[in-house]
Protein backbone atom coordinates (compact mmCIF):
# COMPACT_ATOMS: atom_id res chain seq x y z
CA UNK A 1 0.00 0.00 0.00
CA UNK A 2 1.14 3.58 -0.45
CA UNK A 3 0.21 6.55 1.02
CA UNK A 4 -0.54 8.44 -2.02
CA UNK A 5 -3.62 8.14 -4.53
CA UNK A 6 -2.76 7.65 -7.83
CA UNK A 7 -5.21 8.62 -10.44
CA UNK A 8 -5.76 4.94 -11.91
CA UNK A 9 -7.20 4.46 -8.01
CA UNK A 10 -9.17 7.40 -8.01
CA UNK A 11 -10.46 6.54 -11.19
CA UNK A 12 -11.45 3.25 -9.88
CA UNK A 13 -12.83 4.09 -6.59
CA UNK A 14 -14.80 6.71 -8.68
CA UNK A 15 -15.70 3.65 -10.98
CA UNK A 16 -16.56 1.66 -8.23
CA UNK A 17 -19.04 4.10 -6.67
CA UNK A 18 -20.55 4.78 -9.80
CA UNK A 19 -21.05 1.19 -11.15
CA UNK A 20 -23.11 0.69 -7.65
CA UNK A 21 -20.11 -1.82 -6.49
CA UNK A 22 -20.40 -4.34 -9.12
CA UNK A 23 -16.76 -5.73 -8.25
CA UNK A 24 -16.89 -9.14 -6.98
CA UNK A 25 -15.50 -8.42 -3.65
CA UNK A 26 -18.76 -6.17 -2.88
CA UNK A 27 -21.86 -7.31 -5.41
CA UNK A 28 -23.28 -9.46 -2.48
CA UNK A 29 -27.18 -8.10 -2.50
CA UNK A 30 -29.02 -6.72 1.09
CA UNK A 31 -29.63 -10.07 3.19
CA UNK A 32 -27.63 -12.31 1.34
CA UNK A 33 -24.63 -14.15 1.67
CA UNK A 34 -21.74 -14.77 -0.69
CA UNK A 35 -21.51 -19.04 -1.52
CA UNK A 36 -17.76 -18.28 -1.01
CA UNK A 37 -18.54 -17.47 2.99
CA UNK A 38 -17.88 -13.99 2.25
CA UNK A 39 -19.79 -11.46 5.43
CA UNK A 40 -23.54 -10.72 4.32
CA UNK A 41 -22.79 -6.94 2.48
CA UNK A 42 -25.58 -4.48 2.46
CA UNK A 43 -25.00 -2.67 -0.84
CA UNK A 44 -26.47 0.31 -0.06
CA UNK A 45 -24.22 0.64 2.91
CA UNK A 46 -21.60 -0.34 1.06
CA UNK A 47 -21.91 2.38 -1.52
CA UNK A 48 -22.70 5.27 0.84
CA UNK A 49 -19.56 4.59 2.82
CA UNK A 50 -17.40 4.89 -0.21
CA UNK A 51 -19.20 8.10 -1.44
CA UNK A 52 -18.46 9.28 1.93
CA UNK A 53 -15.07 8.37 1.50
CA UNK A 54 -14.96 9.63 -2.26
CA UNK A 55 -16.35 13.00 -1.31
CA UNK A 56 -13.19 13.00 1.04
CA UNK A 57 -10.79 11.86 -0.94
CA UNK A 58 -11.72 13.01 -4.63
CA UNK A 59 -9.43 15.06 -5.41
CA UNK A 60 -6.50 12.32 -4.97
CA UNK A 61 -4.48 14.48 -2.75
CA UNK A 62 -4.41 11.70 -0.17
CA UNK A 63 -1.56 12.45 3.05
CA UNK A 64 -0.61 9.97 6.01
CA UNK A 65 -2.69 11.27 8.96
CA UNK A 66 -5.04 13.16 7.16
CA UNK A 67 -8.56 13.01 9.22
CA UNK A 68 -11.66 10.85 7.67
CA UNK A 69 -14.75 10.10 8.41
CA UNK A 70 -16.58 6.12 8.29
CA UNK A 71 -19.88 6.37 9.06
CA UNK A 72 -19.93 7.97 11.78
CA UNK A 73 -16.69 6.79 13.16
CA UNK A 74 -13.19 8.91 13.09
CA UNK A 75 -10.07 7.85 11.96
CA UNK A 76 -6.75 8.97 10.16
CA UNK A 77 -5.94 7.96 7.24
CA UNK A 78 -2.75 5.96 6.92
CA UNK A 79 -2.28 4.06 3.60
CA UNK A 80 -4.43 3.68 -0.06
CA UNK A 81 -3.60 1.21 -2.31
CA UNK A 82 -4.89 -2.48 -3.63
CA UNK A 83 -4.56 -5.37 -2.83
CA UNK A 84 -6.41 -8.10 -0.61
CA UNK A 85 -9.43 -6.53 -1.61
CA UNK A 86 -8.57 -3.42 0.32
CA UNK A 87 -8.30 -0.14 -0.88
CA UNK A 88 -7.22 1.67 2.67
CA UNK A 89 -6.61 1.67 5.61
CA UNK A 90 -6.83 4.07 8.21
CA UNK A 91 -6.46 4.11 12.24
CA UNK A 92 -8.81 5.34 15.31
CA UNK A 93 -8.41 7.93 17.91
CA UNK A 94 -5.92 6.53 20.16
CA UNK A 95 -4.77 3.90 17.53
CA UNK A 96 -1.22 4.95 15.21
CA UNK A 97 -0.42 3.86 11.83
CA UNK A 98 2.02 1.65 12.78
CA UNK A 99 -0.18 -0.25 14.77
CA UNK A 100 -2.99 -0.05 12.15
CA UNK A 101 -0.30 -1.46 9.36
CA UNK A 102 0.81 -4.81 11.91
CA UNK A 103 -2.87 -5.47 12.02
CA UNK A 104 -3.43 -5.57 8.47
CA UNK A 105 -0.30 -7.56 8.38
CA UNK A 106 -2.01 -10.66 10.56
CA UNK A 107 -5.26 -10.22 8.40
CA UNK A 108 -2.82 -10.50 5.38
CA UNK A 109 -1.42 -13.59 6.77
CA UNK A 110 -4.15 -15.72 6.99
CA UNK A 111 -4.30 -15.32 2.51
CA UNK A 112 -2.45 -16.89 0.27
CA UNK A 113 -2.55 -14.24 -2.33
CA UNK A 114 -2.40 -10.40 -2.98
CA UNK A 115 -6.00 -11.28 -5.36
CA UNK A 116 -7.99 -12.89 -1.89
CA UNK A 117 -9.64 -10.75 -0.30
CA UNK A 118 -9.32 -10.66 3.52
CA UNK A 119 -13.06 -10.30 4.11
CA UNK A 120 -13.12 -14.04 3.44
CA UNK A 121 -11.42 -14.63 6.78
CA UNK A 122 -13.50 -12.19 9.13
CA UNK A 123 -14.61 -12.52 12.06
CA UNK A 124 -11.38 -13.22 13.17
CA UNK A 125 -8.78 -12.28 15.85
CA UNK A 126 -5.27 -11.31 15.37
CA UNK A 127 -2.29 -10.97 17.55
CA UNK A 128 -0.68 -7.53 16.67
CA UNK A 129 2.59 -5.99 17.95
CA UNK A 130 2.84 -2.38 18.60
CA UNK A 131 5.85 -0.58 17.39
CA UNK A 132 4.34 2.44 19.53
CA UNK A 133 4.05 0.70 22.90
CA UNK A 134 6.24 -2.26 22.37
CA UNK A 135 3.59 -4.61 23.62
CA UNK A 136 1.60 -7.57 21.87
CA UNK A 137 -2.61 -7.18 21.71
CA UNK A 138 -5.39 -9.17 20.39
CA UNK A 139 -7.63 -7.43 18.06
CA UNK A 140 -10.98 -8.85 16.81
CA UNK A 141 -11.87 -8.41 13.54
CA UNK A 142 -15.30 -8.01 11.59
CA UNK A 143 -16.51 -6.87 8.22
CA UNK A 144 -19.97 -4.70 8.55
CA UNK A 145 -22.58 -4.86 6.03
CA UNK A 146 -21.34 -1.66 4.92
CA UNK A 147 -17.89 -4.33 3.93
CA UNK A 148 -15.81 -1.94 6.43
CA UNK A 149 -13.83 -4.68 8.07
CA UNK A 150 -12.93 -2.76 12.08
CA UNK A 151 -10.86 -4.40 14.27
CA UNK A 152 -11.10 -3.44 18.17
CA UNK A 153 -9.52 -4.32 20.79
CA UNK A 154 -6.15 -3.57 23.07
CA UNK A 155 -6.55 -0.44 25.04
CA UNK A 156 -9.55 1.21 22.99
CA UNK A 157 -7.90 0.78 19.72
CA UNK A 158 -9.70 -0.05 16.36
CA UNK A 159 -8.21 -0.32 12.62
CA UNK A 160 -10.21 0.13 9.77
CA UNK A 161 -10.06 -1.76 6.19
CA UNK A 162 -12.52 -0.42 3.45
Amino acid sequence: MNTTMRKSSKILLAGVVAAGLSVPALSATAGAAESNGMPEVDTVATQALYRQLYDQLGDGDVSPGQAIKLGDRDASLCQMGDGYGIHGLAAGPNTSCEFAAEVFSGLMAKNTSPRDNVRGYTPTTIHAHSPVTHKDYDMECVTGQDNLITCSGGIGAAVYMF
